[in-house]
């Protein structure tokens, strides 16, 4: 009776344990939105007064990778956002937002990912942190034999360099004609400086330029807010009408691309060896 009596007590004690180690995480969406100015930055749209000559635009692509996901706990404490692979979006390190449907003069495919999905400990947050880039340790292999979202090939460059941490691509319309005049403008944000050696074969150094950009956004409420991605913003110091001579058309983030001065400024990067004056792109709504 006496082993009996405890066996009851041990099992109504796990009974009553399990709820409140359920209850010790809680799931969170952090929900993303790419726009120009106050306006949705979507395929199959043109906007206008973009960037030093007030051009046109339109885009063909809208993606970028996110990951070292962090929510700021009331006591300002950083709490890694614990993700949720599903085999498409996201796995347990990083996260493919992609805001193009392949209508209009988009690329891609129909399907869109606006959010970062995944559980924290159970309490109350009032920020963000996060970054716009793919881990090192998983930044070069091959795409074709990745798991996604490391699969996407129009994300990539050869494995040394890396992947592409952001894929903005767009046609542009306006400016004054001449030599350097170009109809379109694209923004691949990656690592660089990668040293020497085959370019299917990943480097055994870090990069030089990691080119990994992290924002922190106070005040932001998981079940509230939205982290607008504003492109306009992150185009205003630059004419995207015109291309720098002998690079290629847009900022492909490699030293003397002197399209990627006043964009790598508004990312909050440093570049070549200036530092920015302060990210002026991401913020919370």
């Amino acid at each position: 009776m006496h082993f009996a009596r405890a066996g009851v007590f041990w099992l109504a004690a796990a009974c009553t344990v399990a709820p409140a180690m359920a209850a010790a995480t809680q799931p969170v969406e952090i929900r993303f939105d790419a726009r120009i100015g106050g306006e949705p930055a979507r395929c199959g749209r043109t906007y206008a007064g973009i960037g030093t000559a007030k051009a046109g635009l339109s885009f063909q692509d809208i993606r970028l990778y996110v990951s070292a996901v962090r929510l700021i706990d009331a006591r300002g404490r950083e709490v890694a956002v614990t993700l949720i692979p599903d085999d498409q979006w996201q796995n347990d390190q990083v996260t493919l937002l992609d805001f193009e449907d392949r209508t209009g003069n988009c690329n891609g495919n129909a399907a869109m990912n606006v959010a970062v999905r995944g559980t924290v400990p159970a309490g109350q947050y009032r920020g963000l942190v996060f970054e716009i880039g793919v881990p090192r340790a998983i930044n070069h292999q091959d795409p074709t034999l990745a798991d996604a979202p490391l699969n996407v090939t129009g994300m990539t460059w050869p494995w040394r360099i890396g992947y592409k941490f952001t894929g903005i691509d767009m046609e542009t319309s306006g400016g004054a004609a001449g030599p350097t005049a170009v109809s379109g403008f694209s923004i691949h944000l990656g690592s660089t400086a990668c040293g020497d050696g085959p370019p299917m074969a990943a480097p055994k150094l870090a990069c030089a330029n990691p080119n990994r950009p992290t924002y922190r956004l106070a005040g932001f409420d998981p079940a509230k807010s939205v982290v607008v991605l504003d492109i306009a913003e992150l185009l205003a110091g630059t004419d995207i009408t015109v291309n720098a001579p002998k690079s290629a058309s847009g900022c492909m983030s490699f030293p003397g691309d002197g399209d990627c001065a006043a964009i790598f400024d508004r990312l909050g990067l440093a570049w070549e060896g200036k530092a920015s004056a302060g990210q002026r792109w991401v913020r919370a709504d």
